[in-house]
């Protein structure tokens, strides 16, 4: 079997990891088991999402914003270079 530079084999560390995975899913059932848990997590996953819709909202402005300025800018160079020197 395959081991890493702490000696565990790769086996036993991903055996390891499910537990950690299988009890971290059924800590979560017991939770949500509850229906007040359900709606308190409903609750803050509606607040995240609208939340997150915002800030969505203001990249996009952002980005738009910094997409115009841009374009104004390389409108302004091309002008400057298209323009012929006085020799």
């Amino acid at each position: 079997m395959a081991e890493n530079k702490n000696g565990i084999g790769v086996g036993a560390a991903a055996g390891l990891i499910g537990a950690v995975i299988g009890a971290a899913a059924g800590a979560a059932a017991v939770v949500l088991s509850d229906d007040k848990n359900r709606l308190k997590v409903q609750k803050a996953a509606d607040k995240l999402q609208k939340v997150g819709g915002k800030r969505l909202d203001e990249l996009k402005k952002m980005a738009q914003k910094f997409l115009k300025e841009a374009e104004e800018e390389k409108g302004k160079t091309q002008k400057r270079l298209s323009k012929p020197k006085k020799s």
